[in-house]
């Protein structure tokens, strides 16, 4: 019988694929792609905590919808700021400093007689000087310091559609202004997801959706769901965040497929739907993609025998703290079993699911682990078709 994962229509949506083997997480992830109304010269940004600087990709959006219905059935440069005026008050006060010690120093040393008479006079246009500069250093330092936020950009890059920075930073208010600065739209109700991130020395991978010119809508987006973004990072378990998802207030419909060498749990975060051998038709899909950049997945580390399936609609409060994965007690099988009434006069072809209705928008979209709109700076950037 056919059967093909329904997506939900009116809310927030994300499907991921871990590839997990020895400490390293690839995460394949996907959400809703949709601009809210009237907002139609806007484009999407994803903030996505991982817990190190990771490997960054992308696979077309057409690709990823064959990809999960196959499933269904870093250098790091230092952010300078060049402050003009703090830069002429440090000259400035600098002057003052060396003509009041010439100042001094001319009561012992032979200098010009000219300059000895009109010492006192350069004595009190250092004093002024300083007076008016010192201020200035303190005042532009401390806004620097409180500008940049120690926020550093470790790495940027284009992948597929995606305009991608990687961030880090020891300051959450710093963390926050620097996103907002970047036209995202982060306030007091995330502060304690950031801050938990921040705290464990985690990255912020910021991925802004920028198609280039002439670029096919169907690389860009596919049953409603942008084009995946792909990240690979150490970390000793499969894990996915989900904190900051849950700081946008809504219910969010949850679908991870973990492949890795045995059965895994989520520890009763998510409901297990299938448990099972994986056939070696995920590791063909992968390397057959058209993944940017090329050779992202290496044919000999793609021995993922084992696929677990987990799904759950998920409220803000079950997503405080990510999910972590877990190897399983046992390696038992296991299918879910639904159950299912026909009406009168219905045939085997009322268990199929209908066709994924093409979403609408809902208030605030709310994305992995947040996708906010991003007011164009120019011209507009391409959108979802039309929805009926």
């Amino acid at each position: 019988m056919f059967w093909r994962e329904e997506i939900p229509p009116k809310i927030p949506y994300q499907r991921a694929l871990i590839l997990f083997d020895k400490g390293t997480e690839t995460l394949i992830l996907q959400s809703r792609y949709e601009i809210p109304k009237g907002d139609g010269n806007s484009t999407l940004g994803w903030v996505v905590p991982v817990p190190a600087v990771p490997e960054v990709a992308s696979m077309p959006a057409d690709m990823a919808q064959k990809l999960f219905g196959y499933l269904s059935g870093y250098s790091r440069p230092r952010v300078t700021i060049i402050d003009p005026p703090r830069f002429a008050a440090v000259a400035v006060a600098g002057l003052s400093l060396l003509t009041l010690l010439v100042c001094l120093l001319s009561f012992v040393l032979p200098l010009p007689q000219r300059f000895k008479e009109n010492r006192g006079r350069l004595a009190r246009y250092s004093m002024w000087g300083l007076l008016i500069c010192f201020p200035i250093i303190i005042i532009r330092s401390f806004a620097a310091a409180h500008g940049s936020l120690g926020v550093d950009v470790i790495a940027e890059q284009r992948a597929g559609i995606y305009d991608v920075s990687v961030v880090r930073s020891d300051n959450t208010e710093g963390l926050i202004g620097w996103l907002n600065k970047n036209d995202f739209k982060f306030g007091d109700r995330d502060r304690a997801a950031f801050g938990s991130y921040i705290s464990k020395g985690w990255c912020f991978v910021v991925a802004i959706i920028n198609p280039s010119t002439g670029e096919e809508e169907r690389r860009i987006v596919s049953e409603g769901l942008a084009a995946p973004l792909i990240l690979r990072f150490p970390h000793t378990n499969a894990i996915y965040p989900v904190a900051l998802t849950g700081t946008g207030g809504f219910k969010t419909e949850i679908v991870i497929y973990l492949a890795s060498s045995t059965k895994m749990t989520a520890n009763d975060r998510l409901t297990l739907r299938f448990a099972g051998e994986m056939r070696k038709g995920l590791s063909r899909a992968l390397l057959s993609a058209d993944i940017d950049p090329e050779g992202f997945f290496d044919p000999k580390k793609m021995n993922f025998p084992y696929l677990c399936k987990f799904k759950d609609r998920l409220t803000p409060n079950r997503m405080r703290e990510d999910i972590t994965f877990s190897e399983a007690e046992d390696d038992k099988p296991y299918r879910e079993h639904i159950y299912r009434t026909i009406s009168r006069g219905e045939g085997p072809l009322a268990l199929q699911p209908p066709p994924s209705p093409r979403p609408t928008p809902w208030p605030r979209p709310t994305s992995p682990p947040h996708l906010t709109p991003r007011p164009t700076p120019s011209s507009p950037r391409p959108t979802p078709a039309p929805r009926p």
